[in-house]
């Protein structure tokens, strides 16, 4: 209940001082599956996102992204603080969970990682973010049952609406 009435007063608190927009992102998407950054697979992510104004240089940004990898879907789900460092340019971090959509026998559904990245806000609402996540827990595992890194790798465009 507390974290429904938290994420609901700053949703409120943003709106009324239209501190909030919204906007759609794609790009290029990159997973390394192993602890020794092999195996690089390359796909596309899709996705919207909304952006928190906070007092200060920062700002909150959760997303909602669809991202394809060869024959592997997942529903991609980055809560980054963004922090303006210079006006336009800003350096990102929060958690990053990603749900696994089609079935496997090496990994469980869920993935819970950490996500560091580089923005910049171009012109007329044009964004561009890279972004690296790293997994935290076990969610993939070889068929050994070796524990292996499932970490992704965004580049793209967004725009602000």
């Amino acid at each position: 209940m507390k974290r429904v009435l938290i994420v609901f007063s700053i949703v409120f608190f943003s709106v009324v001082n239209g501190q909030i927009r919204f906007g759609v992102n794609g790009g290029f998407s990159s997973a390394v599956v192993s602890s020794k950054f092999e195996n690089l697979t390359q796909g596309y992510y899709v996705g919207l996102f909304s952006e928190i104004g906070l007092p200060g240089f920062l700002k909150v940004q959760p997303a909602l992204n669809y991202v394809r990898i060869n024959k592997d879907s997942y529903l991609q789900v980055p809560v980054m603080m963004k922090f303006y460092f210079v006006p336009k340019i800003n350096i990102q971090a929060g958690p990053q969970f990603a749900f696994r959509m089609n079935d496997s026998s090496t990994t469980t559904k869920n993935n819970f990682g950490a996500a560091v990245g580089l923005g910049a806000d171009l012109f007329s609402g044009l964004l561009i973010e890279a972004r690296y996540a790293f997994q935290l827990n076990e969610a993939f595992k070889s068929p050994a049952g070796e524990k292996l890194q499932f970490n992704i790798f965004n580049v793209g465009l967004g725009l602000r609406f």
